[in-house]
């Protein structure tokens, strides 16, 4: 495998999606996995992968308990980017001691009146048989902190694909790509201005 400073320089100047297809095709063939969740980041990052391989492994991670509404959602997206191997995890894997790596999602979920509580997802076991993991589930995404878009744990390499690109970015490229919000997010009424709706869709550097 190649180190991660290899890594990165070779893909040093790639757009997201020819750093994802190299990624994808050249160097982990076979050995790529997906956590994603319902938030736009995760939506546009599961996108440009159904562009390059729709039968990736993607583990969508939810807080428990999943509502009717958020598994009507996922389902909606899962058939709108023509995934093919779609997984949900509710629960960690068995939590083992002497672990070298976390493995993990930390997702927020919300509580009976009001107010947010956050649940971590370990996923030892689910990923141990892949080479690269695209971390998408961004409940804990914090506008502009990830330093990097490309890290390595033990022996996993794990990208961040959109990294450094804002949410107004994001619900640009949602909004080109026609790609819906979740249903929660739609009844806030997304304003989408006159210049995104005419702006062309290879605009938003990805």
């Amino acid at each position: 495998m190649k180190s991660l400073q290899e890594l990165t320089d070779a893909t040093d100047g790639h757009s997201v999606r020819e750093m994802l297809r190299y990624l994808m095709k050249d160097c982990f063939p076979g050995e790529v996995a997906v956590t994603a969740s319902l938030k736009a980041p995760s939506i546009v990052t599961l996108q440009l992968i159904s562009e390059i391989d729709p039968s990736t492994p993607v583990f969508f991670c939810h807080p428990r308990p999943v509502f009717p509404e958020s598994e009507k959602f996922r389902a909606e997206i899962v058939e709108l980017l023509s995934l093919t191997n779609v997984n949900v995890i509710t629960h960690s894997d068995p939590i083992k001691q002497g672990r070298p790596y976390e493995r993990c999602e930390r997702l927020w979920n919300e509580v009976a009146g009001g107010g947010k509580i956050r649940e971590t997802i370990h996923l030892h076991e689910t990923l141990a048989p892949y080479k690269c993991w695209i971390k998408a589930a961004y409940h804990d995404r914090a506008e502009g902190s990830a330093s990097t878009r490309l890290d390595l744990h033990g022996d996993m390499v794990i990208v961040d694909a959109v990294h450094g690109r804002s949410m107004q970015i994001i619900s640009r490229f949602m909004h080109a790509h026609h790609l819906p919000h979740h249903p929660k997010i739609r009844r806030r009424k997304i304003h989408v201005s006159p210049a995104q709706k005419e702006a062309p869709i290879m605009s938003y550097h990805f």
